[in-house]
């Protein structure tokens, strides 16, 4: 895709924003991760890649100015012999943290971790892709894998254009730095690091997820909370295929003693309501210089930090349900799929949600800060005890289709 028909789109102003936190909160990337079973050879692995990027370019994608411009040139393929994640600090792990490559202008990558277990990673600057663009793009690579057609993801629209379109329904929520997270505030350090990653995995699994763990971390909090949750813009355009950002998030502002089922209903009139596409109004601050956003990021940082002050006490994603199955490709079954959530200085938690066989993926990025890790891993046990309780156990659980 060279020449006058090059693939490029418009930088959105919902991307300026993630541009200084490769900065602030590095290596500001959104990461899935397929574990499995048996091998996969780097050469093949690197052919599926080129031939999967020709039909979706956003995984090619370069910056040229107010533009993302296609390369031509398919993202690297790492190979990390021996490695195996560390756990459970995934913070610490020294290839999750690493800067993508080659190039300081890439924006997309894949890892293969050959330790048992044989890891497979896609790494995605925010910038060029949403997290469900991600999958979109690691489901073409495994559909070459398996000797399969990938399907084409050439539409060059983002969520500004699909929002023109489709128009915005109302007004935009408020940005006001006033909730408190689940975890508290904590003054970071200098020398600690700046944000932790953490993986669990929960033995049942079934609709609901994400309203409970909503519902929990309001109910750790004194006073109103406020989560946010990113709406897949997709479902206004069955028919577009593209991996760009096109997420835009509902918020739920949650009062205490709420339970689940009102948050379930909170988040079914708010999508009913399409209030997701109000939002994007609120990125237009990003229209100023990148010094000035970096400002303002600092600031927001320090707030949350320091005064327990934050845009929103959460972001909590829900990506879908995953089968072995569907994975599969020759010589490799996966075992488990998770999405770890890139750091953010501008929200205090970050959790992903993810099924995989009848079980659960629960990831979290957390601002770090002085008692930080030990309230986080006691609200993750809460979490995990929630869910077990409440929702089917792994042989029984219900699918996502």
């Amino acid at each position: 895709m060279h020449g006058s028909n090059t693939f490029r789109r418009a930088i959105t102003t919902t991307e300026r924003m993630y541009f200084p936190m490769r900065e602030l909160a590095p290596p500001f990337l959104m990461q899935l991760a397929i574990t499995g079973e048996g091998e996969i050879d780097p050469a093949r692995l690197r052919r599926a890649v080129a031939e999967a990027a020709e039909v979706t370019p956003g995984a090619r994608l370069v910056r040229r100015d107010t533009e993302w411009v296609d390369s031509g040139v398919a993202p690297a393929v790492r190979i990390a012999a021996g490695h195996r994640l560390f756990g459970p600090a995934l913070e610490s792990d020294p290839v999750l943290t690493s800067p993508i490559g080659p190039t300081p202008e890439s924006t997309v990558e894949v890892l293969l971790l050959t330790g048992a277990p044989t890891t497979l990673i896609f790494r995605v600057f925010h910038g060029v892709m949403d997290g469900m663009g991600m999958v979109l793009w690691a489901r073409n690579v495994l559909r070459v894998l398996r000797g399969e057609d990938p399907i084409p993801q050439l539409d060059p629209v983002a969520d500004q254009e699909l929002v023109d379109r489709v128009g915005a329904p109302g007004t935009p929520t408020p940005l006001v730095p006033r909730y408190r997270t689940a975890v508290g505030r904590g003054r970071q350090r200098r020398h600690a690091p700046r944000h932790l990653l953490r993986h669990r995995i929960i033995g049942a699994a079934g609709p609901g997820a994400l309203a409970r763990v909503c519902a929990l971390l309001a109910a750790e909090i004194p006073g109103p909370s406020r989560i946010m949750m990113p709406v897949d813009l997709r479902r206004h355009d069955p028919a577009l295929h593209s991996t760009a950002n096109l997420a835009l998030p509902l918020f739920l502002d949650i009062t205490p003693g709420s339970d689940w089922l009102r948050v379930k209903e909170q988040i079914k009139t708010g999508l009913r309501e399409n209030r997701e596409l109000d939002q994007l109004a609120n990125t237009r601050i990003t229209l100023v210089p990148d010094v000035i956003n970096r400002g303002v990021l600092h600031t927001t940082n320090w707030l949350g930090a320091r005064a327990g002050r934050n845009l929103a006490s959460a972001t909590v994603s829900h990506m879908g349900g995953f089968t072995t199955a569907e994975l599969t490709v020759p010589g490799f079954t996966p075992t488990g799929l998770f999405v770890l959530p890139q750091h953010s200085v501008a929200m205090p938690l970050l959790i992903g949600l993810t099924e995989f066989d009848g079980h659960t993926h629960l990831t979290v990025s957390a601002r770090n800060g002085v008692g930080i890790e030990d309230r986080l891993e006691a609200l993750l046990d809460r979490i995990v005890t929630v869910l077990e309780n409440e929702l089917p156990a792994r042989d029984s659980a219900a699918r996502r289709p």
